[in-house]
Formats: C-alpha cells, sequence, structure tokens
C-alpha cells in the first residue's frame, strides 16, 4: 500500500468520526433549546426542515400551527437557525411590545439584513425610531391621503381597461390569471403614489425588473454568489434604493421652492423642509440615502400586502354573491362611474359596508401570515419557557385572526359593522397591520386603496372565477395569494369607460 493510501485509510474513520460527532452535537444542541416544546426530535443534517419550507411552505406553517395548538407556540429547526412559531396571540403582542435592544428586533424576512442592509427603518428602535415616525405623519394627512386617493382612481380604471381589453383578445373560454397584473397594478400605484413623476417612464421599467429580481429572491436560499437568485435580488435592491433616493433629492429641491405636494415624497420634504427651517438643522435621519431606504420599507410593506388583498377581494366576493351584491347597491347609491367624477373621501367614508368588507378580507386572509423578529437576548415567553438567544420567532398574524372572533373561520363582514364593534372589543387578534411601536403607518392608506378598489371593480368589471381543485388555497409568493393565481373571467358592464381628471 503506498503512503497516500495508508494516509487515506486513517484520515478517512476521523473524518467519518468528526462527522457524526458533529451531527450528534446539532441534536443535542437543538434539543436543548427545544427542551419540551412541541417540535420535531430528530433534524435533517446541517439543514433542519428548510427543504420542506421552501417546497411546500403552506403545509410547513400548518403544521407548526398544529404543533402550537397544545401549548400556544412550537419550535422547529432550519438552515442552522433555531425558530420559534407562535401561535397564541396574546403572546404574540408579548413579542411586538418588546422590539428593544435588549429583547426582539424586527427583521421581516429571515435573511432581510443580508438582502436590505441596515439602514432601514424597521431595524430601528427607541427615540430614534419614534421620531422617524412623527417625521412621517405628515404623509398620512387627510390631505395627503385625498391626494392618494384620485391618483390611485386614475391607476386603478386604466388597469381594469387593459384587463379587460386583455380578456377580449383572448378566447372567451379561456380565463386570465389576475396575480401578475394586479401586482403590475400595485406597483404603479406605489410608484405613482410615492415619488409621481420624478420616475422617468425608463425609471420605472427598470424598477419592475429589480423588483421582481427581488421578489423571487425572497423565496430561495440566501446564496450570495453570481448567477443565484439572492445576488439578483440584492444587486436589484441597491439600484431601486439609489433611484429613489434621486427622487428624494428631486423632490426636496421643489419643495424648498414652495411648490404643492403632489405626492408621498412631497409631503414628507415639505414637512423636512419646514422643520428644517424652524430649528435652523436638519431632522435626524434625513439625508438623500436614509430618505430611499425608508421609501424602499414603504414599497415592501405596501407592495406584497396589497397585491395579496387585491386578489382575495375577487377570490372571496366571487364566492359570495350576497356579499358582492350589497356592495354594488351601496356603492351605486353614493358613487356613479357616469358621473366622471372621481370618489372622494367623503363618499369613500360613506360607504359603510364596503368598508367592513375591506376589513373582513384582512382578517380572513391576512396578507403577510407572518412577522419574523430575531431574539436579541435570551426572553422568557412564559413562566416555564425561554427563547434562546438569536433564535428566529414568528407571531403568527394569521392565526390570530382566528380567534376570539365568532364564526372565525367564516368571510363574514357584517362582523365589522359599527353597531357590533368588533374592531374595537377583538383589536388584540386583529393583527394584520401589527401591533406595539411598529405598527403599520400607512394603514388607512392601504384600507383606503382597498376600498377603491372594491368600488371600482365591482362597479365596472362583470367577473366569475375559473373555480379547479384547489384553485383558492393557500399560497405563498411570498405574502398569500389564491393557488391558481386567480384565475377570471372578465366583462365590462358599464356604458362606457368613466372620463376622469385630475382635480
Amino acid at each position: 500500500m503506498n503512503p497516500f493510501s495508508s494516509f487515506l485509510s486513517l484520515l478517512v474513520p476521523l473524518l467519518v468520526t468528526l462527522l457524526l460527532l458533529i451531527l450528534l452535537l446539532e441534536q443535542i444542541w437543538y434539543l436543548r433549546r427545544k427542551r419540551n416544546v412541541p417540535g420535531p426530535n430528530i433534524l435533517f443534517p446541517f439543514l433542519g426542515n428548510v427543504i420542506p419550507l421552501i417546497s411546500n411552505p403552506t403545509k410547513f406553517w400548518q403544521l407548526q400551527a398544529q404543533l402550537s395548538a397544545s401549548v400556544g407556540f412550537s419550535v422547529n429547526y432550519v438552515f442552522g437557525r433555531f425558530i420559534v412559531f407562535i401561535r397564541n396571540t396574546e403572546l404574540s403582542h408579548l413579542i411586538f411590545a418588546n422590539v428593544k435592544p435588549d429583547a426582539f428586533s424586527l427583521i421581516v424576512h429571515p435573511f432581510g439584513k443580508k438582502l436590505f442592509g441596515q439602514r432601514n427603518m424597521i431595524y430601528m428602535f427607541g427615540q430614534d425610531h419614534k421620531d422617524l415616525r412623527r417625521h412621517i405623519a405628515p404623509n398620512f394627512t387627510l390631505k395627503a391621503l385625498s391626494t392618494y386617493t384620485q391618483l390611485q382612481q386614475l391607476i386603478i380604471l386604466e388597469h381594469l381597461k387593459s384587463w379587460e381589453r386583455l380578456w377580449s383578445t383572448v378566447s372567451p373560454a379561456e380565463p386570465i390569471p389576475l396575480r401578475l397584473l394586479v401586482r403590475d397594478l400595485y406597483l404603479e400605484t406605489s410608484q405613482t403614489v410615492f415619488v409621481g413623476t420624478y420616475l422617468s417612464s425608463e425609471a420605472r421599467e427598470r424598477f419592475k425588473v429589480d423588483y421582481d429580481l427581488f421578489n423571487t429572491g425572497l423565496m430561495k436560499l440566501p446564496f450570495d454568489l453570481p448567477g443565484f437568485a439572492f445576488r439578483k435580488a440584492k444587486l436589484g435592491i441597491e439600484r431601486m434604493l439609489k433611484t429613489l433616493t434621486h427622487c428624494a433629492a428631486e423632490s426636496k429641491k421643489r419643495m424648498l421652492q414652495g411648490e404643492d405636494p403632489s405626492c408621498l415624497i412631497d409631503f414628507w420634504m415639505q414637512e423636512m423642509v419646514r422643520v428644517t427651517a424652524e430649528s435652523k438643522t436638519p431632522p435626524p435621519h434625513s439625508t438623500d440615502e436614509e430618505i430611499g431606504n425608508y421609501l424602499f420599507d414603504f414599497l415592501f410593506a405596501a407592495q406584497d400586502a396589497s397585491t395579496s388583498s387585491l386578489l382575495w377581494v375577487v377570490t372571496l366576493l366571487d364566492s359570495h354573491p350576497d356579499v358582492l351584491r350589497k356592495v354594488r347597491e351601496e356603492v351605486s347609491r353614493i358613487w356613479s362611474p357616469e358621473s366622471d367624477v372621481l370618489m372622494t373621501a367623503e363618499q369613500l367614508r360613506e360607504m359603510k359596508y364596503t368598508q367592513a368588507v375591506a376589513l373582513e378580507v384582512v382578517r380572513y386572509r391576512p396578507p403577510a401570515t407572518l412577522v419574523p423578529h430575531i431574539a436579541v437576548e435570551d426572553f422568557p415567553l412564559t413562566e416555564w419557557y425561554t427563547i434562546p438567544k438569536g433564535s428566529i420567532v414568528f407571531p403568527s398574524v394569521y392565526e390570530s385572526s382566528f380567534q376570539g372572533f365568532r364564526e372565525a373561520d367564516r368571510f363574514k363582514p357584517e362582523r365589522f359593522s359599527e353597531e357590533r364593534h368588533v374592531d374595537v372589543i377583538f383589536r388584540r387578534n386583529y393583527l394584520a397591520f401589527g401591533a406595539g411601536p411598529h405598527q403599520c403607518v400607512g394603514q388607512r392608506y392601504a384600507l383606503n386603496h382597498l376600498v377603491l378598489f372594491i368600488a371600482m371593480f365591482v362597479t365596472l368589471l362583470d367577473f366569475k372565477r375559473h373555480r379547479t381543485d384547489g384553485c383558492d388555497e393557500i399560497m405563498y409568493t411570498p405574502t398569500i395569494s389564491p393557488k391558481d393565481g386567480c384565475m377570471v373571467f372578465l366583462t365590462w358592464r358599464c356604458p362606457r369607460y368613466p372620463n376622469f381628471t385630475l382635480n
């Protein structure tokens, strides 16, 4: 036997022994953290349960929820990270209320910091975070929301017209999938409402491509190597941040000249100019680069969540014709497309039943079902269990939505009528917009857009879902949407298109 073969004969048993020792230590490490909490007892080496999570996230999280039924939470192990799934609403509130340096950090996505970087609002704590939210508040005043409402209607109308034209060019026997169409509608809405004319047509197209890359990267493993989806997502984000930074700089120049705001960034920069003039110094976190990062936070928070809600609106109204009839009756009493007049904020407030439908859609199918946090330190979750430092914790907004409410598994918009006060009685279970210091600052904006879409969609179009087995099952994209992409047949139901003009 030559020396090399002799060396290998000695080395291989050592390597096998070392590998087995590492696998044993990994199992012991996991079981010490797991203790007697429900969860798998045996791990797939190194990867844990990442393959089931990536291949079928719906089934993976359903299993975690089932495991959590007895004590309100469960555990698992994914790609080297210990995870804790929170089913119980009060335990979820405990996580949301303790986003601070010595407890939890909101991460939105398990690999979020690798994608977004560190300079984002979602990673801020304490007074800095409070101050920034205070400076953002003028973006969502009644005046600002009224401006956005007008822009939203113009965009919704153009997209509904294009959808109807698209269906008319296809065989009438063939349905069209709405998922990508709705995503494009909301991307244009976000671009127009957030940064307006500061984004050129060419920049919009590039932005759309980069956001697609980003969305794909969210659902892939974090291999930051050339050619991998995760790397493409990171590069796409860098380009989008550069574009948004430029938009912030241009808006700031325009607001310094005293012009009227026409989009969200204008309302923001107008307030910043005012504060700077009064205090003689710019407020913290107000550089163009920082504003660009925060704008991306808004885009990320709004884009996929709202796309999800619009798809579920179509799905649920089709499967509940009585609800659809009531919405159409209410909208027709308040607004007519033949008036060629945009809906006003006052008219939206009059649409009580349609607002209840929007609230129930978000409860019944909360877009972001999980809100990941990371444990900065060991945290006592209950009297008998402490979440280990470094764990990724997933409070389940979805599970909370089915707790407390009567007949929670039924789609019943009437539960949100003013007489029942369900939004007050069970508000702790209504976590679709989060809770605690990071509760969504734009929830009124999101609900306004949802009500507008419902009112215009059901008034201007007749629609019918193409129903197949499992078409309404939940699919993660990364927010939840109908499994079939929401396949529908569309026809125009009004004598003519409205002819809107911007006030």
